[in-house]
């Protein structure tokens, strides 16, 4: 089998609404400049033939879907007696006075942290806006699969993702939900199967299936004590405890200002966090518009292994949400935290879908958190700031609801 090759040809821009969205002006979405994989900052040539010519060898990703076709081929053609279920582990930790979320999935890393107004130094993702960038790039993930799967020609893949307000008041707790996501695709395949491709891709998103579903995770606490009173020995910027103190005084400060200010309505569609599909099938997330992360799978699934997969990414989302919302209850309960880390874990069973597994689900199950801090305050105070964590976190809650996904197709073509 070798990969489909076929002419460019200059088509008009077309859309599919899949939703009852359809008045409303491609100028309302995601702007090209997050979905077109043009740059011109290398554009050293006079003659664009010439340039097209010495391009003709790069990496496209129609190449890529007919790998990972074989990839997926070969993957599904193992027997169930040669997998096993494995344990996903996400570990953020809050690092000292700056406050900062450090998650660790096995060698990925990544920062997290919030505005000033919160105490934060808006020197990291925000928790609620990279969820839904990992909503979108399993979304990614699972239309390459179902392009691959259908022998279908795709040229270039990005999906834009943002929550909505209730229609009507529910209660729950300020967090993005009634989801809607559009996807930009560059084919030569007619309407009808982008179409359906998208509409078997959200059905087998795993991630999605999970925030779609009501799920309640264990917590369990591991409390070292420390002394009361501080010692610091030297000049050092070292300390939760000190950032904490400094969360309070701006939490405070921003109740206070809020309740001062009368809340403006902003018009138009709102912006959300876009995945973008590189040649080689790697994703990357653009996350409040400046901050770059890559999600990639493992080589026997058509990867290269350059970044953690969205099912770990989903799970250090609720670490670094659990350990900052920890960070923020501390500060209003004005306890002393020395140190705080959260440790998240879940088993993904690759057996998923195969005879005799048919009703497993494909992504993490059993999720369970260690929470892991020291503190001189009591084990009963430490539970009451846990179960004011869990209260007003908004992953938990998220996770712990049952959400809604609309999805919108937008054909586009680079060569315009």
């Amino acid at each position: 089998m070798t990969p489909k090759r076929f002419k460019s040809k200059k088509k008009s821009m077309r859309r599919i609404v899949t939703t009852a969205l359809i008045g409303i002006a491609f100028g309302a979405l995601s702007p090209l400049s997050h979905v077109s994989a043009q740059s011109n900052v290398h554009e050293v040539f006079k003659n664009k033939s010439l340039k097209s010519a010495l391009e003709d060898n790069a990496p496209s990703l129609r190449q890529h879907l007919w790998k990972r076709r074989q990839a997926l081929d070969d993957w599904w053609a193992v027997p169930t007696s040669e997998l096993r279920p494995v344990d996903l582990k996400a570990v953020a930790t809050a690092k000292n006075r700056a406050g900062f979320r450090e998650l660790r999935v096995r060698e990925f890393h990544y920062i997290g942290d919030c505005g000033y107004a919160h105490g934060g130094q808006d020197a990291g993702v925000g928790t609620t806006t990279m969820a839904m960038a990992v909503f979108a790039s399993d979304l990614a993930e699972s239309f390459l699969n179902q392009a691959a799967l259908a022998g279908a020609v795709v040229d270039s893949v990005a999906i834009e993702i943002h929550g909505r307000p209730d229609a009507v008041p529910t209660g729950r707790i300020d967090y993005p939900r009634n989801f809607l996501y559009t996807i930009f695709v560059d084919s030569p395949e007619d309407d009808e199967t982008i179409n359906r491709i998208a509409e078997k891709a959200e059905k087998a998103s795993g991630v999605v299936q999970f925030i779609k579903s009501a799920y309640t995770a264990p917590f369990e606490i591991e409390l070292t004590e420390s002394p009361r009173k501080k010692v610091v020995n030297g000049s050092t910027l070292e300390g939760l405890r000190e950032y904490i103190k400094g969360k309070r005084q701006a939490i405070l400060a921003a109740k206070a200002s809020s309740a001062n200010t009368k809340k403006v309505s902003v018009k138009g569609e709102p912006k959300g966090p876009v995945v973008r599909v590189f040649p080689n099938g790697i994703r990357q997330l653009n996350v409040s518009g400046k901050y770059l992360i890559l999600h990639d799978n493992p080589a026997y699934l058509g990867g290269t292994n350059l970044g953690m997969t969205s099912r770990e990414g989903l799970l250090g989302v609720l670490a670094t949400c659990i350990t900052h919302i920890s960070e923020g209850t501390a500060a209003e309960l004005n306890l002393d935290i020395d140190s705080l880390q959260v440790e998240v874990h879940g088993n993904w069973d690759p057996r998923s879908g195969r005879e005799g597994f048919e009703n497993v689900p494909d992504y993490p199950q059993d999720i369970r958190f260690i929470l892991r801090v020291k503190t001189p305050e009591t084990p009963e105070t430490v539970r009451k700031w846990l179960e004011k964590t869990e209260a007003q976190c908004p992953m938990y809650n998220m996770f712990k609801d049952t959400q809604t996904f609309e999805r919108r197709v937008v054909r586009i073509n680079h060569s315009l």
